[in-house]
């Protein structure tokens, strides 16, 4: 009886084992349902989510979402670096305290960017937002209980923000006369430089409008101190220029002078990202060091500020780059930085846990981003050789006339790939200043391996090759077509008491407003297709391929040992990310 027993129970075990294996996990009726009914139950769950984040740590709700491949839309942006009615925190340019606009604070997010012994170490503000998806975990797939998939994904609306990055300098900015070299002064610390090429005034009466002696409040006269106008040797009103080469005697008129949007002093540190004015939070983001042929002694060490900034990128936007990009940076490399290997972007994303450190880890996200962007350089034109050109009527303008001003580079192709970031991820309901619903926060920076930070390292390349004006163009839209061919204007064409001056008849650009940085089809770096012709018949968009032969190939025979043109120049960078803070927020918005 005993033995019948024992074979029954055994029988009734094998076949719970048996029916437990092949019925699956309690919630088999879950995996039975139609994709219609999994679809009902992600919606139901998504509903849930908006009503009450904190509902994803509920295990009743992550069995439930992982069971039915519940992905959850989020956008993760960057905390204190958002705009409140157009402004920023700590932007002496866009949000002056006189405004009275409300500020989030003062931006937290900055990284550090190693561009070698040659140029040191830049710091930039971040900002902006990135796309993302979070996806829960099979319950069954080997993960632990929280584990979510984190996936970014380019998207056309949301991409990081950085300031702009100064990469070289020249500390006669900042200090010398922007017409000294017209004047033919020599090369002499103190002269030849930007110093009074500045801004200011109100700009009542300035514009398009021509413009009778004194000019206005942010005018410049030409020649001060060296050349007199009037009694009180004030120097001219203007840039002089003639109506014909027989007669250079007397000036027929002169042209405004007016750094406006050009001016040094708009150039400024801070933590706003989107602007191509600032150029970092670092209040002196060069190195200090020995003026060239000068001693250690205290007059000669100088310590470059961002007036003294010549060759700065704009302010980046950065995009997830797609996974499975095919990206040639080999010297054949037309519109990207020459020199290093070629490269395949991989998938951007990670891991988190909603209930702390990521089972293994020592941190509660884990992710690595690739990002692409193009990168135009501003030029500032410093000492620039002129040969004391005289304006003539009829003629081209030559180089001189934009001393101190800036010009737009065409762009290059960037991408910064393998971007590891770890930090801690913090569930956090609630709304944020602009009415977004924010599931959780986030806190992201470099990790260290073995105390070494795991930096990434990528090659970068900018463009030095004169595009267009900084300054826009006259006319209804900034950045209207004016690849023509300016003329310096005829005196005897103007009329009434404004006879001697010019503004828009002359020079044709608009002082108080900035061009955008070129970034169509055409503009890629050494594609003289969309040239100003301020630019281009100004003469500074000569390039080696110019001057050594078309094509270069033809000058090897001669001694010369490269195929590049000069137009673009490229370094490898390391990047270090700071403490970034990160809302994320339910949905793509």
């Amino acid at each position: 009886m005993r033995r019948k027993v024992s074979h029954f129970l055994a029988l009734v075990v094998i076949s719970a084992l048996t029916i437990g294996l092949l019925a699956g996990p309690a919630d088999a009726k879950t995996h039975r349902m139609s994709a219609k009914q999994k679809a009902h139950v992600r919606a139901k769950l998504r509903k849930q989510v908006k009503k009450n984040p904190k509902v994803v740590q509920k295990k009743w709700f992550l069995k439930r979402a992982s069971l039915v491949n519940f992905n959850l839309p989020v956008t993760l942006r960057l905390r204190g670096a958002s705009p409140v009615n157009g402004n920023y925190c700590a932007d002496p340019v866009n949000n002056p305290a006189t405004t009275g606009n409300p500020c989030v604070g003062a931006n937290p997010n900055a990284a550090d960017i190693d561009l070698g012994p040659s140029l040191g170490q830049r710091q930039i503000g971040l900002g902006g937002s990135l796309s993302g998806n979070i996806r829960f975990h099979d319950s069954y797939d080997g993960g632990a209980l929280g584990n979510v998939d984190l996936e970014l994904k380019p998207s056309a609306n949301h991409r990081l923000r950085t300031t702009a990055i100064p990469l070289l300098w020249n500390s006669q900015v900042s200090t010398g006369r922007y017409d000294a070299n017209d004047l033919g002064i020599g090369d002499v610390t103190g002269q030849s430089g930007c110093s009074d090429w500045k801004s200011g005034g109100s700009g009542a009466g300035n514009g398009p409008t021509m413009l009778a002696p004194p000019f206005s409040a942010n005018s410049l006269t030409f020649g001060k101190g060296a050349l007199t106008y009037s009694s009180t040797g004030s120097g001219l009103p203007g840039y002089p220029y003639y109506q014909t080469s027989a007669n250079l005697s007397t000036p027929n008129g002169y042209l405004e002078i007016k750094p406006g949007v050009d001016g040094i002093n708009n150039v400024v540190t801070g933590d706003s990202p989107g602007n191509n004015n600032v150029v970092g939070p670092t209040a002196n983001p060069f190195p200090t060091g020995v003026n060239p042929g000068g001693t250690s002694t205290v007059a000669n060490v100088y310590a470059p500020t961002a007036q003294d900034t010549v060759l700065r990128t704009n302010a980046l936007s950065l995009d997830i780059a797609g996974p499975g990009t095919s990206v040639a940076q080999d010297d054949a490399s037309p519109n990207g930085p020459n020199g290093s290997q070629d490269i395949v972007i991989g998938k951007s994303g990670g891991q988190a846990n909603l209930f702390g450190n990521i089972p293994g880890k020592n941190a509660g996200i884990d992710i690595t981003a690739s990002f692409g962007t193009q990168i135009n350089s501003i030029i500032r034109m410093v000492d620039q050789d002129s040969f004391h050109t005289r304006l003539i009527s009829g003629g081209n303008w030559p180089a001189g006339v934009f001393n101190c001003s800036q010009v737009w580079t065409g762009w290059v192709q960037n991408y910064i790939p393998g971007v590891h970031l770890t930090g801690s991820l913090k569930i956090a309901p609630g709304l944020t200043y602009d009415g977004r619903l924010r599931i959780a926060k986030a806190t992201v920076s470099t990790p260290s391996i073995a105390g070494t930070a795991d930096k990434a390292r990528f090659a970068v390349a900018a463009c030095l090759f004169p595009e267009a004006n900084y300054k826009a163009a006259y006319g209804t839209s900034p950045n209207q077509s004016d690849q023509g061919h300016p003329v310096i204007p005829d005196p005897g064409s103007q009329t009434g008491a404004n006879a001697a001056l010019t503004t828009v008849a002359g020079e044709p650009l608009d002082p108080d407003n900035a061009r955008s940085a070129p970034t169509g089809v055409a503009d890629t770096c050494n594609n003289t297709t969309n040239e100003t012709g301020l630019v281009k018949f100004a003469g500074l968009t000569n390039t080696v391929n110019a001057l050594v032969g078309n094509p270069i190939a033809t000058a090897i025979a001669d001694g010369y040992t490269t195929t590049a043109d000069g137009s673009k120049v490229s370094v490898a960078a390391d990047l270090n990310v700071q403490n970034v803070s990160v809302d994320v927020l339910i949905g793509d918005v």
